[in-house]
């Protein structure tokens, strides 16, 4: 009822200033020309039309046109008109009447609108600024909710981020427990709740509704939670309200992407420190290991005379020495790959490097079925000899290591299109090279952690081959991947070919 009373205002307050001037044209008549008086009415309907708008000025037109044919126009109490010149007054008074209210409401909003994208552009312009001070737009967002509440509009906002899912309120009031699951539920549903943005406007949802006065707005970087003063603001509020919270979720956004970039330096600054760390150990480890490994082949030599259990001692403190000094060459071997060791790439004849490694490897493969599926002829491979070796030696190591005793380790390579092998950062042909082996399979979900530092399935493993081998590979262009197959675990790496010389006539 109050608000059908506020709605009817302008009409009764036109009604009251046609009955106002008319009694006032009344009082005068016996003095002045009642139809120069008309100009009267004008005056008002252009004053309602500024004031309230159209539909109040042609209330205003319609009843004073009413009025003086009723009380100004003989017979007087009557809307009979008798003479042609009194109804062409009066035709002219009701089209002058409505054509210039018509114009002053036009006017007005116009005015209004414009006064109205002037405020908004100053509150945008406002927030923006506050945003290009700090990267994480905290301030400006807390500013942004201080002018969406004074719009008039909202009693409160509260814009509500995620961070791995769980909500967060990062700027304006703060939420019960209940109106941050609706915030969740929004979220992941993708779905507004009790308003949502479209062209510019808020507009009512009835997608469970949190109360009458509540909404919860999706916006870019999180959920934007809104309690209005009323079930519907006005169309300029409701234009301001989107257009920030337009810019709430930009803002929202940008704090994401700070706080992920953020993220990603300090752990770039920790590995720098771990690599320099590790680097640091094992330059200091290094020296002390040779001295060690050469006392112990010293031992082991028959002019050292060792009974049979101090001979067994030394040699497994030999093993262990060895052991130590792999983990200490690959560690260094990880430092310098992460600091960006340059890779001379060069033709270089796969099957000459294969046959080299498994000769280096021969010992330690000599209880295994080793086997090699070579093409007899393999065009030549654009690769640095010695990393290219350390990748193959680090694969068959590892072969070696989840193959039973007498097991098939299976080395074999062929030419390729880049498509096919899997490379999709390459073009042209590439060369497939793949060490097999008939250990248990790897968990699917290990796959792709296989390749990342210290992983390993076994608490003795170092962790550090295959991810050296992903270095290597990816240094070179190539990529490196695992996979299970009917025989077993297989890696695959590729390498490209290199350039074959252009011969001429």
């Amino acid at each position: 009822m109050a608000r059908l009373s506020i709605r009817a205002l302008p009409y009764l307050a036109a009604l009251a200033g046609v009955a106002v001037v008319t009694a006032v044209i009344w009082a005068v008549r016996p003095w002045l020309d009642i139809p120069n008086l008309a100009v009267a009415y004008l005056l008002l309907v252009l004053w309602v039309g500024a004031r309230w708008g159209w539909p109040p000025a042609v209330a205003a037109a319609v009843g004073a046109f009413l009025t003086y044919d009723w009380f100004l126009v003989p017979p007087y109490g009557t809307l009979y008109i008798s003479a042609p010149r009194e109804l062409l007054n009066l035709v002219v008074l009701l089209v002058a009447a409505v054509a210039g209210g018509r114009l002053a409401a036009s006017l007005a909003a116009g005015r209004a609108g414009a006064e109205a994208s002037a405020r908004e552009s100053g509150v945008l312009n406002e927030v923006a600024i506050a945003a290009l001070r700090d990267p994480e737009a905290a301030a400006a967002l807390r500013l942004l909710c201080e002018r969406a509440v004074a719009s008039g509009g909202l009693a409160a906002i509260s814009l509500v981020a995620f961070e791995e899912g769980e909500p967060e309120v990062v700027a304006g009031s703060e939420l019960p427990a209940e109106d941050l699951e609706q915030a969740r539920w929004a979220y992941e549903n993708g779905s507004n709740v009790g308003a949502y943005l479209r062209k510019g406007r808020l507009k009512a949802t009835r997608t469970f509704p949190a109360g009458p006065r509540i909404a919860h707005v999706l916006v870019a970087g999180g959920v934007a939670v809104l309690r209005f003063r009323e079930a519907a603001p006005d169309p300029d509020v409701q234009r301001l309200l989107a257009a920030l919270l337009g810019l709430a979720g930009l803002l929202l956004d940008r704090r994401r992407a700070a706080r992920g970039a953020e993220r990603v330096r300090s752990l770039e600054a920790s590995d720098r420190l771990k690599a320099a760390i590790l680097s640091s150990i094992s330059h200091e480890l290094k020296s002390p290991l040779t001295t060690l490994r050469a006392g112990l082949t010293t031992l082991l030599m028959p002019e050292a005379h060792l009974d049979r259990e101090q001979r067994e001692l030394a040699s497994g403190m030999d093993r262990q020495a060895a052991r130590l000094d792999r983990l200490v060459g690959d560690l260094l071997t990880m430092s310098k790959l992460e600091a960006g060791l340059p890779i001379e790439r060069s033709p270089q004849d796969f099957a000459e490097m294969t046959g080299a490694v498994l000769a280096a490897l021969a010992p330690r493969l000599a209880g295994f079925d080793v086997r090699v599926e070579l093409p007899l002829e393999l065009p030549p491979v654009l690769a640095d000899e010695l990393q290219v070796e350390r990748v193959l030696a680090n694969l068959l190591e590892n072969a070696s290591e989840w193959t039973p005793a007498g097991g098939r380790i299976t080395l074999g390579a062929s030419v390729v299109p880049a498509a096919a092998a899997g490379d999709v950062r390459a073009e042209g042909d590439r060369l497939s090279a793949w060490v097999e082996n008939q250990g248990p399979d790897i968990r699917p979900a290990d796959l792709v952690e296989v390749f990342d530092k210290f992983w390993t399935r076994r608490q003795e493993g170092s962790g550090l081959g295959l991810a050296i081998s992903r270095r290597i590979v990816e240094a070179h262009g190539g990529e490196i991947r695992a996979e299970n197959t009917r025989r077993g675990p297989r890696f695959t790496f590729t390498l490209a070919l290199a350039p074959q010389p252009v011969t001429t006539r």
